[in-house]
């Protein structure tokens, strides 16, 4: 009957850090990085790359939430209509010349988030 419980006791343990982690090894929240490449043929166009983006307990990063301040914003690639994306890097077309304050957020493969990221990128005017 002791073994019996024992097993139990285990099985819930595992059960229990499985599910969510458990105090002794916590789930720590990834890290937002991101890389600005501005487009040689056209400067409004801007890569934002983060793949640097990392995770203390080496989960994936699942999700890269980009958040823009502004509407003079579009994303090239990947086509979507939404700024939550499953790759790294985005290809972004900022409308006009200026300051822009873009936010990114990543989510790891159990679901915890980074702290935001505040990026500023400035859009050079375009040579004619």
């Amino acid at each position: 009957m002791q073994k019996l419980r024992r097993l139990g006791l285990v099985i819930l343990l595992l059960g229990a850090v499985a599910l969510g982690g458990c105090f002794l090894f916590p789930n720590h929240p990834p890290v937002a990085d991101v890389t600005v490449t501005y487009s040689s043929e056209d400067p409004l166009v801007v890569d934002l790359d983060a793949s640097g983006s990392t995770d203390e307990d080496g989960d994936e990063i699942d999700a890269y939430m980009w958040s823009f301040g502004d509407d003079d914003v579009e994303i090239i690639a990947p086509l979507t209509s939404s700024a939550t994306v499953t790759v790294p890097v985005i290809t972004v077309n900022f409308r006009f010349e200026g300051k822009y304050d873009v936010t990114l957020v990543v989510k790891d493969a159990r679901g915890k988030l980074s702290e935001a990221l505040p990026i500023e990128i400035t859009v050079p005017l375009p040579e004619l």
